[in-house]
């Protein structure tokens, strides 16, 4: 059996019979995380921008009022369908974690963010025949790989006016990924084989957010960030390759009509065919841009305590960056609900979403999922 290469991790395999996390996240670099709290997921995203429990924007850190910790869990419970059947699956991640907050008699904030930035954990079964001394064998190959690319972020915001906003970041991308590639024979005179790799990340980026408050009721955000590249290296070989990552322009809108209701929305476009190339130098189908949008609301029980029972509810949209075929886009559809309550002097507070999420690309590949947010924020 030939060795594990990083053409395994660029190029992926099509799913011929599987128990994986996301089909969706076998090519490429992998399926895209969100970066946002439990909080911000009750939404679908809708108020990520102007969450600072959420690393879409560094100028969120200056909606923090004291010195805040938030903490984000999240179980997936997902069913994949490919041409070899469906399988379904329980992906339990922790892809949030943000602590932040203001500098005394300053208008700075400051803020140290963790953030799951690609996840590539799945596990594939091809079976198939070799031919051995002229005889024919059946073999079954099971590929598993675990791991992803992480975002450390430390943001810094300034708040020049009471209406103004302005936030600068700084990402440093690293992950292991770890590859193991395990050969059964259908012949008892042949010992299984396994090999194993890991392949390690890094890389930097930045962004830059602006949030401006229109008028009473309404606010504007918008946010320009360039991830550079990631080096990419297999085990400990001098040799690296460079996969480049996108540069990401977005906009958001939130809108109080009253006390008790917040609308809002944001739109995102990524434009990972900028790895396309190098995806694509590896063996791989290749990357194509990306646009992810969502809108939502939220309804406040309490105005004087609005942490306290809200309800949330959003829609999204998104396109997946790493098709699984030559000149097909993978989309994916969710609708979130979530809540939260407030307790300790409104010194913490716990927040749950629960969103219904439909990926999709031609009539051959599908999944379904339940995403089930939960989180915890502290202001000591």
């Amino acid at each position: 059996m030939r060795r594990i290469v990083l053409l395994a991790l660029l190029a992926g395999v099509p799913a011929a019979a599987a128990a994986q996390s996301s089909e969706f996240g076998v090519r490429g670099l992998g399926l895209p995380g969100r970066e946002q709290s439990a909080r911000a997921m009750g939404s679908a995203g809708a108020f990520a921008f102007f969450d600072p429990g959420s690393s879409v924007t560094p100028a969120s850190l200056a909606y923090l009022g004291s010195l805040t910790a938030t903490f984000t869990a999240l179980g997936d419970y997902r069913s994949s369908t490919d041409p070899a059947g469906t399988a379904s699956v329980r992906d339990p991640r922790f892809p949030q974690f943000a602590l932040g907050g203001p500098i005394p008699r300053k208008p700075l904030w400051v803020g140290l963010s963790y953030s799951n930035y690609t996840t590539r954990d799945y596990s594939l079964v091809f079976p198939a025949t070799v031919t051995l001394r002229g005889v024919p064998v059946g073999v079954n190959d099971t590929i598993e790989s675990r791991g992803g690319i992480n975002d450390f972020q430390l943001a810094v915001a300034w708040r020049p006016t009471k209406r103004l906003a302005i936030g600068l970041g700084a990402h440093i991308f690293t992950g292991i990924n770890r590859l193991d590639v395990h050969r059964v024979f259908s012949d008892s005179a042949y010992l299984p084989s396994r090999q194993r790799s890991e392949l390690s990340y890094a890389g930097f980026g930045m962004s830059l957010g602006v949030l401006g408050q229109l008028t009473r009721t309404l606010t504007l955000g918008l946010l320009a960030r360039s991830d550079g590249h990631v080096s990419v290296q297999e085990d400990s070989l001098p040799q690296q390759q460079r996969v480049d990552l996108p540069i990401t322009l977005g906009a958001a809108l939130q809108w109080w009509p009253t006390a008790k209701l917040r609308l809002g929305g944001q739109v995102l476009r990524h434009n990972w065919s900028s790895a396309n190339n190098d995806i694509i130098a590896n063996g791989g189908v290749g990357a194509v841009n990306t646009v992810e949008a969502s809108a939502g609301l939220e309804l406040i029980h309490n105005p004087r305590r609005p942490e306290r029972r809200p309800i949330r509810l959003g829609f999204r949209y998104a396109q997946l960056p790493f098709p699984l075929a030559t000149g097909v886009t993978a989309r994916e559809y969710g609708v979130s609900l979530g809540s939260g309550y407030s307790f300790a002097a409104d010194r913490a507070v716990i927040d749950f979403s629960v969103e219904r999420a439909w990926r999709r690309q031609d009539s051959q590949f599908s999944e379904h999922a339940w995403i089930v947010t939960a989180g915890v924020t502290v202001r000591p």
